[in-house]
Formats: structure tokens, sequence, C-alpha cells
């Protein structure tokens, strides 16, 4: 039976709120399933240290390092330097989570604002993928990374070209937007731009009918599949804390919308995690 083939593309096994008892279940939890890869996000140079702890623990965990916007009050540029040191460690993949959040973050916009700069420009001068948290900031988000220069034609030439439904080579720009929330029209100007859609839990909820317009309107080959974890918990289990294991029914629902057998969508959901984040594709050890 094939197994291990499950990519989880944003998850936090670092979340602050585990003691080592439960991080070590969750992490016995992800080895004895189906899920082959998880990105460990951090989101302060606390939580980013302990993801690269997570990563050199388990073979199947890779580490992403970076300051979320809820710290964009109190960071320092020394917190900036030791995000850019940690990139440099073997199994750091990607810069991330950053971005903007306007709905929590209401009275910190300019601080937000410089520091997603800062971030970015430390991505740029490394040429690493990103993963962007945006939230009640849609507009706002794409037109600095436009200005930050991660959709130019210098970026994209950093990285292999990606391949279409049809087999024809396109630009990649490696710019992961994290459980996007964003409408069809806005993901398919990203896709466009170079950028990968990340589909997380609310495309399983009742509610979630923005969601499930963007995956019938992106091509799979332009999405990725990610838990969040332990937020955003997809059905059946909505309520209770999120799991890596429990990505399973985001594919499934992503495979019933594009009408395809399961087993085609977590293959090549599986493909396009270990191409963004450079990543082989062989199996969990």
């Amino acid at each position: 039976m094939r197994g291990n083939m499950i990519f989880d593309a944003h998850t936090h096994l670092n979340f602050e709120g585990f003691d080592e008892e439960e991080r070590a279940q969750r992490a016995e939890e992800i080895a004895a399933s189906d899920v082959g890869i998880i990105i460990d996000a951090g989101d302060s140079v606390a939580s980013s240290r302990k993801a690269i702890e997570d990563a050199e623990t388990y073979s199947w965990c890779y580490a992403a390092v970076g300051i979320h916007p809820e710290h964009a009050a109190e960071y320092t540029e020394e917190d900036l330097t030791r995000i850019e040191e940690m990139l440099a460690h073997r199994k750091v993949q990607a810069l991330g989570e950053i971005g903007l959040d306007f709905h929590y973050g209401k009275d910190t916009k300019e601080e937000q604002i410089e520091l997603f700069r800062k971030q970015l420009r430390i991505g740029m001068s490394h040429q690493v993928p990103v993963m962007i948290h945006t939230r009640d900031a849609n507009q706002l988000t794409l037109d600095i990374l436009k200005e930050e220069g991660l959709f130019s034609e210098e970026r994209k030439a950093a990285f292999p070209t990606r391949l279409n439904a049809s087999g024809q080579p396109v630009p990649d720009a490696r710019v992961q937007l994290h459980c996007f929330s964003g409408s069809a029209e806005l993901a398919k100007e990203y896709v466009a731009l170079g950028a990968t859609i990340s589909i997380g839990g609310p495309v399983t909820f009742k509610n979630g009918r923005k969601t499930v317009e963007v995956v019938k309107q992106v091509p799979i080959e332009f999405i990725m599949t990610e838990t969040d974890a332990p937020y955003l918990t997809p059905e059946p289990f909505r309520g209770r804390p999120n799991r890596s294991p429990y990505i399973e029914h985001i594919i499934r629902r992503i495979a019933l919308i594009k009408d395809m057998e399961y087993e085609a969508a977590e293959e090549i959901l599986y493909a396009n995690g270990c191409r963004f984040f450079d990543i082989p594709r062989d199996e969990k050890e």
C-alpha cells in the first residue's frame, strides 16, 4: 500500500502552547500517518528556533522562519538578523510566515508594513520561498509584494519554471499565499504573477463558498494544501484543535471540487509542495 504522500505546507508543530509531551504526541501521530512532509512555520524568533529543532529531530519536518505581523510593535533589528541567520540552516526551506494582519492589528499598521518590507528584502537578498499571511489587507499585500520585487523577472529567474496543466513551462516566483481567503479573481491574478495558492480547512466549511470558488478556478498545479494546525480545523473535526493528519479531509474536498480521484489529487498536491520548497520527493523514513 502506497503511503506518506501528503504534504502539509504550513503547520505549527512549534506552537508555544504545546508542552513537550503534546509536541511528541503530535509528532508520533504524523509519523504514523500518510503525511509525508510538513513545513513547520515560525512566527517569531523563538518559534522559528523551535521549528529548526523540530526539523533536526524529524526527517519529515522542514522549517520556515519569520516574524508574524502580530509582533510588529515589538520586534528589533537584532530579531531580523537572527531570522536572516537562520535561513542558512540546511532544513530551513522558506521565510515565513510574514505579512499583514489588519483584522487584529488595526493599531500597528505602519509597523506591520515596515516589518513586512524588511523581511521581504531579506527574502529577496537570499532568493528563498516566502510564506505570506494576509488578513483584511489583500490589495496592500499584493501592492507591496510587487513593489519589493517578489514578482520581478529577476526573482522568477532565480527559480526553475513550473508546468501548467498543458505541460507548458510558466514562471514561478516561489510566493505562497498561506491559507488564502481572497476571491477567485485575486487568486488568479496571483497565479498569473507566479504565486502559489495554499488551501486549508475553510474549504471544508459550510460557509467556505469563497474558498471553494478559488479551488474551482485555480488549476490544481498551482495549489498547495495546509492545516495551519492547531488552527482552522477542517470538517468533520471543526471545534477541536487542528492536527496535521486532518489534512486528508482538505485534500478530499479539493478532489471532489475538481472531480478527481483522491489519489490523483493527493499526488499532484504532494509534488507541488516538494517543488515549491525544493524538497526531494522521497517518502519519509
